[in-house]
């Protein structure tokens, strides 16, 4: 939480000079800036004052890439509070202006986010339609990093349609890219998606496998310790809530105790 605090102090410092100087393009930014953070910490009123803020200002100085962001960011937020309706409308709105202004990544983006959106919904079929156009232009215009996370978002929807071997596919083409560009991070999630979806088919070890690698890769790049140990938490209630394991849970116990012992020499 520390850090977020200090990240909210800077933004909010950065916020007071581009005021003072007038600067509207960066204010509308440090709005944006202090609107995710929010969000990141669960504070969706504010969340949304200090976006709506920063499309306000986009719209008045006619910056239309910002106000594609803006539109964006809410829609995310939106969806973030169940409110599907409103998260459509934006992430539509962001989507034509970045057809509009020929933005053939942003467009891409909007796509994806608009697939995540279907899918919450329920309907898989356009979720697919929107993930397709994601994909068609990630692989033109060679952004990898893209590519990847479109592959991981749809593994995801995939599975929840009940089709494991799509899904499988998806997500070994996602950790592939992954892998090649050295997106640790991602690799992590994928990881994390892979064990998640084994628990719920009910692979208790397979699932314990995946999500210790990710913890391991976590531990690697120095994250902060409530994220590892998030990771291990994860693991350990698979092992609890497995058929195979309830008889042994003293077992689990001692599989924690490792994983945090490792934790700890991590840090060291």
């Amino acid at each position: 939480l520390g850090r977020y605090d200090k990240a909210q102090e800077y933004q909010e410092k950065a916020l007071a000079i581009r005021k003072e100087m007038g600067e509207k393009e960066g204010e509308a930014a440090s709005y944006g800036n202090l609107g995710t953070l929010f969000r990141s910490l669960g504070r969706y009123d504010k969340a949304q004052e200090y976006q709506e803020k920063a499309l306000a200002i986009r719209i008045e100085i006619c910056d239309k890439e910002g106000e594609a962001a803006s539109y964006g960011n809410l829609g995310a937020l939106f969806e973030s509070l169940g409110r599907y309706d409103k998260a459509q409308e934006y992430q539509e709105k962001a989507l034509a202006i970045r057809i509009e202004m020929g933005n053939r990544k942003g467009q891409a983006v909007s796509y994806a986010n608009l697939g995540t959106l279907f899918g919450w919904l329920g309907e898989h079929d356009e979720a697919f339609r929107y993930f397709d156009a994601a994909l068609l232009i990630t692989k033109s215009i060679g952004c990898r990093r893209t590519e990847a996370i479109i592959y991981g978002k749809l593994a995801v929807l995939f599975f929840s349609s009940g089709k494991f071997l799509k899904g499988d596919d998806y997500l070994k083409k996602a950790r592939g890219i992954r892998m090649k560009l050295g997106d640790r991070g991602g690799e992590a999630e994928d990881y994390r998606n892979l064990g998640v979806i084994s628990f719920q088919r009910g692979e208790y070890t397979k699932a314990q496998e995946y999500l210790e690698k990710a913890l391991g890769i976590h531990l690697k790049m120095g994250h902060r310790a409530e994220e590892a140990l998030e990771y291990s938490y994860i693991a350990t209630q698979i092992m609890v809530d497995s058929k195979m394991l309830r008889g042994h849970r003293q077992d689990v116990v001692v599989k924690k105790e490792a994983i945090i012992r490792g934790l700890h020499q991590s840090k060291r």
